[in-house]
């Protein structure tokens, strides 16, 4: 049993395919302007893998690793002020 070796160590995925998703909501004012998604079981990913980027008139919202895939929301619209700085 001593010379039995330690299991190997497996990194978490962190790949998958990407999956565009356009299903989404949005309420917006003069002010803000709050994106509505709903992905079953996103509470059980870790927050490392939710990621959002943004550009001055557009994000793109990524989740990776729910259910081995890579969720991707991009958004780029007219109606995103110029000071557009992210949530």
């Amino acid at each position: 049993l001593d010379n039995e070796k330690p299991a190997a160590v497996v990194d978490p995925v962190t790949t998958g395919h990407t999956v565009k998703t356009s299903n989404y909501g949005w309420d917006q004012s003069d002010k803000s302007v709050k994106i509505h998604i709903t992905l079953t079981g996103v509470h059980q990913v870790p927050t490392e893998n939710v990621q959002v980027h943004f550009t001055a008139r557009s994000f793109d919202l990524l989740v990776k690793n729910l259910t081995f895939i890579i969720f991707s929301l991009p958004i780029e619209h007219k109606w995103f002020p110029q000071s557009f700085s992210g949530l």
